[in-house]
């Protein structure tokens, strides 16, 4: 099982703020820029337990997949997973994992790309446990998770990430304003390889197991 959560994870090394010590962050400087209050807010409510609203942001996010980062559709994965909808959960968190790993590596902090793994281990072992107990059906759940990632456009602020980082704990609003992404022109080769390296490698995976 170390090996399967290893695949599906990546390790930085470091220590990484929480969701909730972001909150408690104030963003100064270019980091103010980074509006995550509606993001913050839909996975409180899928944390807490009012259940008709928790319903309302899954039917929500559910139709809107492309406006919500990444920490969003982690927490999404878990609210399925405990109603029961494994297979959608499995579908998601790996929705969830990939684009944090796109954001990752378009993000300049590499102190802030810690998020995916921290994000993974947080709502990942159970879902990765019953993923794996499916070989077969998880390759086919991860070919369309790729096929998502690479057909749709994501409609949120990708710097959601770089709040993670310690770039973002040090700043003041005196601080000289700096590049928080990668050159846009090269995003698209980013996702490309992004989403490439990541279906390889699990595909790699598959082969080793059969």
């Amino acid at each position: 099982m170390k090996k399967i959560i290893l695949l599906l994870t990546i390790t930085f090394g470091l220590s990484l703020l929480s969701n909730s010590q972001t909150k408690e962050i104030k963003p100064k400087g270019v980091f103010k820029e980074i509006d995550v209050a509606r993001h913050n807010e839909a996975i409180e409510i899928l944390n807490g337990e009012d259940n008709i609203l928790k319903q309302q942001i899954v039917d929500s996010i559910l139709k809107n997949p492309n406006f919500y980062n990444p920490p969003v559709i982690y927490a999404l994965s878990r609210e399925l997973f405990s109603q029961d909808k494994k297979d959608d959960a499995i579908y998601w968190f790996y929705i969830a994992q990939l684009r944090a790993r796109y954001d990752a590596n378009l993000c300049m902090d590499n102190s802030a790309k810690q998020a995916v793994s921290a994000l993974t281990g947080e709502y990942g072992p159970d879902i990765n446990r019953y993923a794996f107990q499916d070989i077969d059906k998880l390759e086919k759940t991860v070919a369309k998770v790729v096929d998502f990632v690479r057909t749709n456009e994501e409609n949120y602020d990708h710097r959601w990430i770089n709040l993670h980082g310690m770039d973002a704990v040090l700043a003041d609003n005196k601080s000289k304003k700096k590049e928080l992404s990668q050159p846009k022109d090269t995003w698209a080769e980013i996702k490309k390889k992004t989403v490439d390296d990541y279906y390889s490698g699990f595909i790699e995976y598959v082969k080793s197991e059969k």
